[in-house]
C-alpha cells in the first residue's frame, strides 16, 4: 500500500465546460449576495463559496495535510471580513482564499516560494482568462466538423468586447452619445436589459473562474522568462490563436464603424461649431472628452501593435493593413479633437501646468500613431517603433527641461484674464512661484480694488523670497538671474493705470 502522494492532483472536471457551470452557480450567488446589497457577512459566504467550488472542481481525493492547510489559511484570511469590512480586510481575505486553492490544486511539495507564486498568479492574471477559456470550450464542444455557427458567435466575442470597451470610453467623453444612449428605447430593443447588474455578473463569473480552474503556478515564470527575452517563451502561438485573420478583421471593421461615429460627433461640435444639446455646454463637451480619449488612442495604439506584429496575420492581409491605416487616422483625429476639447476648456478656465502637460502629452501621443502608421507603411519592426518613440520622448523632455512653464501659465492667464475679462486665480499664480511676478505686474498695470492689495502682498513675499535665495551663490540659475534684473528694473509694484 502506497502512502498518500502530496503531487498535483489530476482533476476529475478535466473538461472546462462543467468547471464553467460551477462557476457560474457560484457567480449567480455572488449576485443575490452583493447586487444593491451592503457588503459585510456576504463577502465571507462569498468567498467560501468560491473555496467550496474550487474543492469540488479538484476532484481527486487529497492528503488529509493539503485540506488542513488550506482551511487553516482560508479561515485566517477571512477572520478581518468578520471583524469589518475594509479594503485591507478584503485584501486578506482574497489573499488567504488565493492561497488556499493554490494548495488545494498544486500541493505543498513546491514550497513556500512557488505556492505563493500561484496564488499570485491567480488573483493577477487568472480573472483575464475567461475569455481564452470560453474559447476553448466552444471549441471543445463544436468540434472541427460542427464548427460554423458557434464559430461565428466565437469570432465576433473579441470584436464585440473590445468594441464594448472603447464605446465605454466614448460614453466618458462624449455627453452627446450619452444623451442618444439615455434617450434610446432601450424597453423596446431590449426588454428588461439591467446593464449595471449584466456587468457585475460578468466581473464575478470572471473572478470565481479564476479560482475554479486556475492555470497553474507557473504562469508568472513564464512571464518572467518573456521579460527577460528568453527564446523558450514565444507568445506568438497563442496570439495567432485568438487573433486569426477574421476575428482582426472584424476588429478593425466594428472600430472604423465605432470610431466614425465619435468623429462625427467631434467634426460637428468642435470643428463646425454646431449648437450642442440643451444642458450641455462646449466647456463640459470639451472637458469630459480631453483624458478619456487619450486613453482610447492609446488603447487603439496597442491593439494596433499586437494585431500588426511583424509576421502576424495583419502584416500578411492587405484588407486589415488598409482598415489599420484607416484606424489610426481616425485616431489621430481624435487627438487633434482631444487637444481642441482642452483648448476649448482653457479659454473657458484658465490654463495649469496639469492642462499644459496634457497638451504636451497628446501631442506625444500623436505623433506615436504616426510613427506606429509609419512602421507599417514602410515595413519596419518593432524595433525602429521603440527607437523612434524614445527619440521623440527624449527630444520633447530635454525641450521641456528649458521651458519656464511656470511662467507661461501665468502669463497666459494674465492675458487671458484681460482679453475675457474673467477673474485671475491669484492664489494659483502665487503657487507658481517668482516665475509669476511678470504676470501679477501685467494684473496690477490694469486694474484696482481687492485684487490689487492682495497681488501687492503676493508680489512682495515671492520677490523677497526671490532675493534671499538668490544671496546664496549655490541657488543662482540663469532664469532666477533673469527674475532679478526684471526686479532690478520694476523694484515696485505697477500702479494701476486708471
Amino acid at each position: 500500500m502506497t502512502s498518500p502522494s502530496l503531487s498535483a492532483p489530476t482533476p476529475t472536471i478535466s473538461h472546462p465546460g462543467p468547471k464553467l457551470v460551477l462557476a457560474a452557480v457560484v457567480a449567480l450567488l455572488g449576485d443575490r449576495l452583493f447586487y444593491v446589497h451592503a457588503l459585510g457577512i456576504s463577502l465571507i459566504v462569498f468567498l467560501a463559496a468560491i473555496a467550496a467550488a474550487a474543492l469540488v472542481a479538484v476532484g481527486s481525493r487529497l492528503h488529509w495535510r493539503r485540506y488542513a492547510v488550506a482551511l487553516v489559511l482560508l479561515i485566517a484570511g477571512l477572520a478581518p471580513l468578520a471583524e469589518s469590512v475594509s479594503l485591507l480586510s478584503l485584501g486578506f481575505g482574497i489573499v488567504g482564499l488565493a492561497l488556499s486553492v493554490a494548495i488545494l490544486t498544486g500541493g505543498l511539495e513546491g514550497g513556500v516560494a512557488r505556492t505563493v507564486k500561484a496564488a499570485a498568479g491567480i488573483v493577477l492574471a487568472g480573472p483575464f482568462d475567461l475569455p481564452a477559456d470560453l474559447y476553448d470550450v466552444a471549441r471543445r464542444t463544436i468540434g472541427r466538423r460542427r464548427a460554423p455557427r458557434a464559430a461565428v458567435l466565437i469570432g465576433w466575442l473579441i470584436p464585440l468586447a473590445l468594441c464594448a470597451v472603447f464605446a465605454a470610453l466614448f460614453a466618458t467623453a462624449n455627453p452627446v452619445l450619452v444623451g442618444w444612449v439615455v434617450d434610446m428605447p432601450w424597453s423596446v430593443l431590449i426588454p428588461r436589459l439591467d446593464l449595471p447588474r449584466t456587468l457585475l455578473w460578468l466581473c464575478l463569473l470572471a473572478v470565481v473562474w479564476a479560482f475554479v480552474a486556475p492555470r497553474g503556478s507557473g504562469r508568472l515564470d513564464v512571464a518572467g522568462a518573456a521579460l527577460t527575452h528568453s527564446p523558450s517563451v514565444d507568445v506568438a502561438p497563442v496570439l495567432s490563436g485568438v487573433l486569426d485573420p477574421t476575428v482582426v478583421l472584424r476588429c478593425f471593421v466594428l472600430f472604423n464603424l465605432l470610431f466614425v461615429v465619435q468623429s462625427a460627433t467631434d467634426v460637428a461640435y468642435l470643428w463646425i461649431g454646431f449648437a450642442l444639446p440643451p444642458g450641455v455646454t462646449h466647456a463640459a463637451y470639451a472637458h469630459r472628452g480631453a483624458y478619456p480619449l487619450i486613453a482610447t488612442a492609446l488603447l487603439a495604439a496597442a491593439f494596433v501593435l499586437i494585431a500588426m506584429r511583424p509576421g502576424g496575420v495583419g502584416e500578411r492581409s492587405s484588407a486589415i493593413r488598409i482598415l489599420v491605416c484607416l484606424w489610426i487616422g481616425q485616431n489621430v483625429l481624435l487627438i487633434t479633437s482631444a487637444m481642441l476639447r482642452l483648448d476649448l476648456y482653457v479659454e473657458a478656465y484658465g490654463l495649469s501646468l496639469l492642462r499644459l502637460a496634457a497638451l504636451i502629452w497628446m501631442a506625444l501621443v500623436g505623433v506615436g500613431l504616426a510613427l506606429i502608421l509609419a512602421r507599417i507603411i514602410l515595413r519596419r519592426g518593432n524595433g525602429w517603433l521603440v527607437r523612434a518613440n524614445a527619440l521623440a520622448l527624449a527630444t520633447t523632455l530635454y525641450a521641456c527641461a528649458f521651458a519656464n512653464f511656470p511662467g507661461t501659465v501665468a502669463d497666459f492667464n494674465a492675458a487671458h484674464r484681460l482679453d475675457t475679462g474673467q477673474a485671475f486665480d491669484l492664489p494659483y499664480a502665487a503657487s507658481l512661484g517668482a516665475a509669476a511676478i511678470p504676470a501679477i505686474d501685467r494684473v496690477l498695470a490694469d486694474g484696482d480694488g481687492p485684487l490689487t492689495v492682495d497681488a501687492r502682498q503676493w508680489r512682495g513675499r515671492l520677490a523677497a523670497a526671490l532675493r534671499q535665495r538668490m544671496v546664496d551663490w549655490h541657488a543662482w540659475t540663469f532664469r532666477d538671474q533673469r527674475l532679478l534684473n526684471y526686479l532690478a528694473a520694476h523694484p515696485d509694484a505697477p500702479v494701476p493705470a486708471r
